[in-house]
């Protein structure tokens, strides 16, 4: 797979016009915090920035609690690459791939996470380091390719990274891996893998200068009480009932995946009440406003919200015969919550699309 890296790198390259103008920008950028991303649950090793961050709220997690075992080289499914012990784990997974700052091992930043996790209560579940983790244990448990390169030269390189960069670790001289459990209470036990290798370069251009050398964290974190999808679903009765009496109303049938505005299939339904209201009070104006909790930068939370709310007002407008100049759409972010963003649960109420009465 190392070809694929080489590829991203190479197109991202061949965006830019001159080497002059590449290495400058393409350094800045990768040694910033990934759009959007947040630390969760645990804080990061001082100095590391966010080469990537991807959210799910319901998936699951295999945990490795054993060495591999087997080839990658092999197409037999009794010898190929696999772990010698699993437990599949399902909730809500976030995995984070930090770097860390140059000069550190592998060793102390699994030791300083693990300090942290074990003053918490967590219990150790496996552990391993080095050669014992078996052959190719990197080609296995490194971070796979699950997003589609698309946007900026540099969103596509970042993106191409995440999914190939623990490809280019010596696996035997330097790779530490802990999985983890911490019964946090209330029935919401939290399952932790940080594995940590030392960057090696390969064959990557400019990449090679600004990560080789460096240790790599690939964190991720299992919650087993996943967020709830539909928190509500409002009918076109109560959601006039609730501008009647309130002016505003808050809408969690309207979902949208992570990080973008494209509206979710299964958000039909509460468009449709949206709409039947709408046709049924022809004089009805609305602000249709776009709220999201405090996980990332202001600006970028405000630019999303107004993306979300926007999306909405156009399908309204295109798919249900809205005229739009009933329809004002406004992102304000986090300059709103319902609730402390403390936690997930606050959180999950934060993140919303409200109808207000114009």
């Amino acid at each position: 797979m190392r070809h694929l890296l080489l590829a991203a790198a190479t197109l991202f390259l061949s965006s830019l016009s001159a080497q002059a103008q590449v290495e400058p920008q393409f350094t800045k950028e990768l040694t910033s915090n990934a759009p959007g991303s947040s630390d969760l649950l645990l804080p990061r090793y001082a100095g590391s920035f966010i080469l990537a961050q991807t959210r799910k709220d319901f998936d699951e997690l295999i945990l490795p609690l054993g060495k591999t075992i087997g080839s990658s080289y092999q197409t037999d499914p009794d010898k190929k690459l696999r772990y010698e012990k699993v437990e599949t784990v399902e909730g809500r997974l976030t995995r984070t791939v930090y770097v860390v700052p140059e000069g550190r091992s592998t060793l102390e930043v699994v030791r300083n996470y693990t300090n942290e996790l074990e003053g918490k209560g967590a219990k150790t579940l496996f552990q391993c380091s080095k050669a014992e983790c078996g052959e190719d244990f990197h080609k296995l448990h490194g971070v796979p390719r699950a997003l589609k390169p698309e946007g900026t030269a540099y969103n596509r390189a970042r993106r191409d990274l995440t999914g190939n960069v623990l490809e280019y670790v010596d696996p035997s001289a330097d790779q530490r891996l802990w999985v983890g459990k911490w019964e946090r209470g209330g029935g919401a036990d939290v399952y932790v893998s940080i594995y940590a290798a030392t960057q090696t370069g390969g064959s990557m251009g400019n990449v090679s200068a600004a990560l080789k050398g460096r240790v790599l964290v690939m964190l991720d974190v299992l919650e087993t009480k996943a967020m709830q999808q539909n928190l509500a679903f409002v009918s076109a009765e109560q959601i006039g009932g609730a501008l009647g009496k309130d002016g505003r109303v808050a809408l969690y049938g309207i979902l949208f995946d992570f990080d973008k505005a494209d509206i979710k299939p299964e958000s039909d339904k509460q468009l449709v009440e949206m709409a039947n209201l709408l046709k049924a009070t022809p004089g009805l104006k609305v602000f249709i406003v776009g709220h999201t909790d405090n996980k990332g930068t202001f600006a970028y939370n405000t630019d999303l919200s107004q993306r979300r709310a926007e999306a909405v007002a156009k399908a309204l407008a295109s798919r249900y015969g809205i005229a739009a100049d009933r329809l004002v759409a406004k992102g304000v972010g986090p300059l709103s919550p319902l609730a402390p963003n403390d936690d997930e649960d606050g959180q999950s109420k934060n993140r919303r699309v409200e109808l207000v009465r114009q």
